[in-house]
């Protein structure tokens, strides 16, 4: 990597690269970058072609960490099972994936009827449809409201993207630009 330096906002692309270090990848593609509002650097590897796009992509998988976190301390605490035999473990884990799916639809539902804060008081959306959907059926339960009875996912559109506040969603939507330079390597 220290042969591609890239300065702050900068960004490089380069194609049909090898990399070494244990064991070889070879026809690989980079998409390196020095991400500005935040300083953080970028190495993205790929077996596909990179462009500014990947970079994009790459940000979606950051939202599965809000499912990993639903899975583990700050929902299911799935290493608490303490479970060691895979039979059981994946009975638990179709459980927890059923109860994954139904607390999630509550939850986008709760936000499409504008109920959200009943259960989630911030300005904007900063808990998973998740937790939105477990809070809406404990506060059901206490408080007699109704329960979603139709289960039903009509479009992969986010009603209501999570914002941890307006300034960074800003930062996050507007801000992040980089001066791209492709590379194709000669090998």
């Amino acid at each position: 990597m220290s042969q591609f330096p890239v300065a702050i906002g900068e960004a490089k692309l380069i194609h049909n690269v090898q990399i070494h270090k244990c064991n070889s990848l070879t026809d690989v593609h980079l998409a390196i970058a020095w991400e500005s509002t935040n300083g953080e650097h970028w190495y993205i590897i790929s077996t596909e072609p990179t462009n500014l796009q990947t970079f994009r992509e790459y940000g979606f998988r950051f939202t599965i960490e809000e499912n990993f976190l639903d899975d583990k301390s700050s929902g299911f605490n799935l290493e608490d099972s303490k479970l060691r035999w895979a039979p059981a473990i994946s009975r638990l884990c179709l459980v927890l994936a059923m109860t994954t799916f139904f607390l999630t639809a509550q939850g986008v539902e709760v936000v499409i009827l504008g109920q959200r804060r009943c259960v989630d008081p911030h300005w904007y959306r900063g808990a998973s449809y998740l937790k939105i959907g477990w809070s809406w059926v404990k506060q059901a339960l206490n408080k007699g409201w109704n329960l979603i009875s139709v289960i039903s996912f009509s479009t992969n559109i986010d009603p209501e993207p999570v914002k941890a506040s307006r300034l960074q969603h800003q930062q996050r939507t507007y801000r992040i630009e980089f001066q791209a330079t492709t590379v194709v390597w000669a090998n």
